[in-house]
């Protein structure tokens, strides 16, 4: 049995992980989209595939005047083919790390493509909400079209899990973007996920950090989810004191280290 989805509220964190996992299917344009209880998310509209690697997956809502976009996080070590490592990992993860510890706007191309997409379709649709899930290189991709959203005010919400936090790749315009938007977002991480870089505080962030209270897993099922916690109702369990948090501490020495290096570069060359 199905059933219909009604408005932003009516799903739980836990419906909330799970349709963001449905980013990773390859959907094709009619498809119905279905959580694992069965509920009707909606109508597959669009997918979208471009040469740079962005890939998302449009969908319409079945009750609502709403158009939710997957974007679609990297293939990984676990299921990926011989563009994975090029695509995913070489052209946009591995530089938005270096870019974050470096505190450097080093902006890989597949952001651009994926803001212009994403504002493409507020064209398309200009009666129409959206809602946006992303994990991993699809939050990547999320924030960086959020923070060049053409029509702010359009936005219901955003659900990010584990994607590093771009806020420092950001110029003062899109900062701003970001601040109008900020509780339209909902970033989750997991700090026991190396991915998850250079979050320090509740400020300098892209929406409202929710860190999860997380149980300890292998580093790739880590990164899947695999460590959230859900109590009786589907809510998350989420951790309250994220800036005592060991992690945050180790980001923040790490930036720190980093810029002290280059620093110490930049005066012995000179």
């Amino acid at each position: 049995m199905t059933h219909l989805v009604w408005g932003k509220q009516s799903l739980t964190d836990w419906q909330r992980v799970q349709l963001a996992q449905l980013e990773y299917h390859n959907w094709q344009l009619g498809e119905d989209v279905l959580l694992p209880d069965g509920q009707l998310i909606g109508e597959v509209v669009k997918v979208i595939w471009t040469t740079d690697g962005f890939r998302a997956t449009v969908i319409r809502s079945a009750a609502d005047s709403q158009i939710i976009v997957l974007f679609r996080g990297s293939s990984g070590v676990r299921k990926g083919d011989p563009t994975t490592w090029t695509n995913e990992w070489l052209r946009v993860n591995l530089p938005i790390g270096n870019a974050i510890i470096n505190q450097v706007p080093d902006v890989p191309q597949e952001l651009w493509t994926a803001s212009k997409e994403f504002n493409h379709l507020l064209a398309a649709y200009p009666q129409m909400t959206f809602f946006l899930y992303g994990h991993s290189l699809g939050s990547i991709n999320a924030q960086f079209a959020l923070a060049n959203c053409h029509y702010p005010d359009r936005i219901g919400g955003a659900y990010l899990y584990e994607g590093p936090n771009l806020y420092w790749l950001l110029d003062e315009r899109q900062r701003q973007t970001t601040t109008l938007l900020r509780c339209q977002v909902f970033n989750y991480i997991d700090p026991l996920d190396v991915v998850a870089l250079g979050y320090i505080d509740m400020e300098h962030t892209i929406g409202l950090l929710r860190v999860v209270d997380s149980m300890m897993t292998s580093p790739i099922n880590q990164h899947m989810w695999g460590g959230y916690q859900f109590d009786k109702q589907q809510n998350l369990l989420l951790e309250n004191n994220f800036w005592q948090n060991r992690r945050a501490q180790i980001d923040q020495q790490l930036i720190n280290a980093v810029q002290k290096l280059n620093q110490n570069n930049d005066e012995w060359e000179r």
